[in-house]
């Protein structure tokens, strides 16, 4: 089953951000308490996030919801 694109552009901008910061995803995954499989996971959209998680991992970036959005309409 191929990935929903709404979890791609997700997952797209968390690398995004991720990248902006700084981080690798097995540092993300260690700070938001996440295995560094499930951060790569979201990044290709193969899983979809909680709102916990993904607020977690913007705080980790320095990153806010708008900024998540930003990089999602890209």
């Amino acid at each position: 089953m191929a990935p929903d694109s709404d979890y791609v552009a997700l997952g797209r901008a968390l690398a995004v951000l991720r990248r902006k910061a700084g981080k690798t995803q097995i540092q993300s995954a260690r700070i938001v308490g996440v295995r560094s499989t499930y951060i790569s996971q979201l990044e290709r959209g193969l899983r979809a996030p909680s709102w916990r998680t993904t607020f977690a991992l913007l705080r980790s970036y320095g990153a806010t919801l708008a900024d998540l959005a930003r990089e999602v309409e890209r």
